[in-house]
């Protein structure tokens, strides 16, 4: 599963990586270091992988090539129940980060090629932990569902409450075409956020948006804090009722949401919902683990 933790570490190494300048890595020879099932990991792969860790932040759980053969191991896994994720996610999920850190997709590239850790490097570590973690979820999704909920409000220990912030939203998305250029991405960006300072509020967003080039404004919904998550519910309770949250990139473009009512509610149902994806999420890590050692202990894995 995707570690945000660790991507967040990453995302502020890469802030000083950014100011410091530091000349490119030199690129390592090419040859293979380990068979994986018949599908060969290069010496390159392992030292930028090496170099992803370092960049990280803290001590890495795995060794570099331990994790290659597990991503391995987990790609070919997820291909084989036709769960591989598109490029379109794995592009959203680098945009995120890049977005974490205040630098534009091509600026993020070249701050991370600059220690020595390409693009395709990270991206190839998303496609892995996306991919997983949506395999893991569908392939015990059943399990969680049937889980006690009693029990697991009782595993779960400490205080509880059922209280919640009910929202009603609006999603407004600056369209960016596929195959468009990263310079016309950044412009849609910056269009965006000279729009977000204009925003009339909930009731005139359909008219606002008229008035500009290839913006959407969906329905409107309403969601309680505890369905939307902490970072989610976090980024709203920061946000002026009427106003719009700061653009983030998604795979239509990017992406802003309108807060256009807030109050706090009792909610059970929210309260049951999170416990439950709390430790359901435990209990996902465990199956990751358990499975993923399954597998490596059918692999044929050869170390040069």
């Amino acid at each position: 599963m995707v570690s945000t933790t660790r991507f967040r570490l990453l995302a502020s190494a890469l802030l000083a990586a950014a100011a410091a300048s530091l000349s490119a890595a030199p690129a390592a020879a090419q040859s293979i270091a380990v068979v994986v099932n018949g599908q060969p990991i290069l010496s390159s792969e392992v030292a930028a992988r090496a170099a992803l860790a370092k960049l990280s932040g803290g001590k890495p759980d795995k060794s570099a090539v331990d994790e290659l053969i597990d991503e391995k191991l987990k790609l070919a896994e997820v291909k084989r129940y036709g769960m591989t994720p598109s490029d379109a996610q794995v592009e959203a999920a680098f945009a995120s980060i890049a977005q974490r850190t205040k630098l534009t997709v091509d600026q993020f590239s070249k701050a991370i090629g600059q220690r020595g850790v390409s693009a395709q490097t990270l991206k190839d570590r998303l496609r892995a932990e996306i991919g997983w973690a949506q395999f893991i979820r569908r392939k015990y999704a059943a399990q969680y569902a049937n889980r006690d909920y009693t029990a697991a409000l009782s595993s779960r220990g400490g205080e509880v409450s059922n209280k919640a912030t009910q929202y009603s939203l609006r999603q407004v998305i600056f369209v960016v075409p596929k195959g468009a250029s990263e310079a016309q991405a950044n412009q849609r960006k910056t269009e965006a956020v000279g729009a977000r300072g204009r925003f009339p509020g909930c009731d005139g967003a359909v008219q606002f948006a008229a008035n500009l080039r290839d913006v959407a404004v969906k329905e409107p919904v309403v969601r309680s804090s505890a369905q939307l998550g902490k970072e989610m519910s976090d980024m709203l309770a920061k946000t002026k009722l009427g106003g719009l949250t700061e653009p983030q990139r998604g795979e239509q473009g990017w992406e802003m949401i309108a807060v256009c009512e807030r109050k706090d509610i009792n909610d059970d149902n929210a309260l049951k919902a999170s416990v439950m994806e709390e430790v359901g999420a435990k209990e996902a890590q465990a199956q990751s683990e358990k499975y993923l050692a399954q597998l490596r202990e059918r692999a044929v894995i050869q170390r040069r």
